[in-house]
């Protein structure tokens, strides 16, 4: 399976970041850094509508993506709450392209 779903917390929207522990193993063991930007691990290409592409590794301490100013952008752009489901979806290596369930 080359995607995975999780779903948004009131946490997620308060703090713009996305909970990834459940998807953890989804990412290159590699892109997991460390908890501050000294220790950053390799970067992932994030597209998800919104922007350019957004690269960045995922803080291994928060288990959230380390740039994070993008996720409230694209909370508010397609209007999610808590409870709203987000898809994970591989395209290539190191690329990835995140985007909402629609019911």
């Amino acid at each position: 399976m080359l995607y995975r779903v999780i779903e948004l917390t009131q946490g997620n929207l308060d703090n713009n970041h996305l909970y990834l522990s459940s998807v953890i193993g989804f990412f290159p063991a590699e892109s997991i850094g460390g908890p501050n930007a000294s220790e950053i691990g390799t970067q992932v290409e994030i597209h998800c509508g919104i922007a350019e592409p957004v690269f960045t590794d995922i803080a291994g301490d928060k288990k959230i993506f380390r740039k994070r100013s993008w996720v409230g952008e694209f909370f508010k752009s397609h209007s999610l709450s808590a409870g709203s489901k987000v898809i994970i979806e591989k395209t290539g290596a190191n690329r990835y392209h995140i985007y909402p369930v629609r019911t």
